[in-house]
């Protein structure tokens, strides 16, 4: 039996083959192609279904974040339009109603997804790992408080704030897998959301006062809050959305080019 070679490529650790028997008649070269070639059809279609199932979980996981943040905020300012703050967990001022929640369960989740993504890079990247750990910082402080017993913690969470900015950027535009386009614009739109949710955050009050409108009470003090943070819980979930999509297998293995 005689049998040929044709192409043998390697990329990024995997090595693809594929064998042409060009035997007599009977010898078997002719089925040994054929399983070659069902094989190769096998493994493709496997990477394919694996491509498409990323992308659908993370069209439903943006769809999914939308949904979250457009119904607790369209709640709150129904609490307080008709309602008058009678139900307090909708109060969207408070960090420890159905809001404040949300944005805990939000950071745990990309701080969750930051570990995944560091556990599976080969090789570890540095950028990783200090991402998990300042996201894990982050989630801890947001449920525990640390910072209001800190006197002008800004100062103190501006630099943390940074890094975390700094390792998202660079773990996106590091990875050259599959699919970096979409990674590229789910982190950077969830930082965008982000910067909008720390800017109300901070001038919020102040702007407020210049339209001459109230910083304690009223339906653009109520806006306010709401989109606060409505902008962090659809931060964090688009973050953490994108960490996964990076972490995931078809885009950490992408096709090799035949």
């Amino acid at each position: 039996m005689t049998a040929q070679v044709e192409s043998i490529v390697q990329m990024g650790g995997i090595h693809a083959s594929r064998t042409i028997g060009a035997g007599r008649p009977g010898d078997g070269g002719g089925q040994q192609a054929v399983e070659t070639r069902h094989h190769e059809r096998n493994g493709i279609s496997r990477r394919a279904v694996g491509h498409v199932n990323t992308s659908q979980f993370t069209k439903l996981g943006v769809l999914a974040t939308i949904v979250i943040v457009v119904a607790v905020s369209a709640a709150q300012l129904i609490n307080y339009a008709f309602f008058s703050h009678r139900i307090p967990a909708l109060d969207p001022a408070s960090d420890g109603g159905v809001s404040g929640a949300a944005g805990n369960i939000a950071l745990a989740a990309a701080a969750v997804s930051a570990w995944v993504l560091a556990a599976h890079m080969r090789p570890a990247r540095l950028a990783a790992v200090v991402l998990a750990a300042l996201l894990t910082f982050l989630a801890v402080d947001d449920v525990v408080r640390l910072h209001d017993r800190i006197p002008h913690w800004l100062a103190f969470y501006l630099p943390v704030l940074a890094a975390v900015f700094i390792c998202l950027a660079a773990v996106a535009r590091g990875h050259r897998g599959a699919g970096p386009a979409v990674v590229d614009r789910l982190i950077g739109a969830g930082l965008l959301l982000l910067l909008c949710s720390f800017s109300l955050h901070v001038l919020g009050r102040r702007l407020l006062l210049d339209l001459g409108l109230s910083d304690t009470a009223g339906l653009a003090y109520q806006t306010k809050a709401a989109v606060k943070h409505g902008t962090e819980v659809a931060g964090w979930l688009l973050i953490t959305l994108g960490l996964l999509r990076l972490g995931s297998p078809a885009t950490r293995h992408p096709d090799p080019v035949m």
